[in-house]
């Protein structure tokens, strides 16, 4: 059974950490299909074979396929997702990579706030309960800077999109868009 939000097939479109990863999220994909949901990724475009640090060559590529969608992005996923999905209809940020501006602990990192993104777009963050202080302290950030947000820190788990406590959470994200209707429903502010 696929979910439907206002006439349409539910669509979640998938933010990879990097060009070429979708294969690495077929067990995912899977996962999110049975839930009732069809995916797509956003394809991007680089000639690195790194995440591009000091670049926001991916963000406009990121912003161009996700306008008016659910998008969901792990990790530099998520970077990715909260930098460039700036029309995004909804975000699901899972463990956002501490690599902004204010990361000063990071050598290598992107020269742009997190504040850089479009507080306005409903978001559900999630952190791993197992993950470390940064991680927490970058997850709680992103949370308050977004007006509307469910947070979520994902019982034991650690940086790990397959934990299945972390899929749970996923789940209970698109469960929750499903019967809101796509809207903002459901949100903590």
């Amino acid at each position: 059974m696929r979910a439907v939000i206002g006439g349409r097939v539910s669509l979640l479109t998938i933010v990879p950490p990097m060009p070429g990863a979708e294969r690495r999220f077929k067990p995912f994909v899977d996962f999110v299909r049975a839930s009732g949901w069809e995916t797509e990724f956003v394809r991007l475009e680089s000639k690195r074979g790194h995440p591009p640090f000091g670049s926001n060559e991916l963000f406009p590529q990121v912003d161009a396929q996700t306008a008016g969608k659910v998008v969901m992005g792990f990790s530099l996923g998520a970077l990715y997702s909260h930098l460039g999905a700036l029309r995004a209809r909804h975000l699901i940020l899972g463990s956002i990579s501490p690599f902004f501006l204010e990361d000063e602990d990071e050598p290598q990192r992107w020269m742009v706030s997190y504040r850089a993104g479009n507080a306005d777009t409903p978001a559900d963050v999630l952190v791993g309960a197992k993950e470390d202080e940064q991680m927490h302290r970058r997850a709680t950030a992103v949370r308050d800077f977004y007006r509307q947000h469910t947070y979520t820190n994902v019982p034991d788990a650690d940086h790990e999109l397959w934990h299945p406590n972390y899929l749970q959470a996923i789940k209970a994200a698109l469960d929750r868009l499903k019967s809101s209707g796509g809207t903002k429903a459901g949100l903590d502010h």
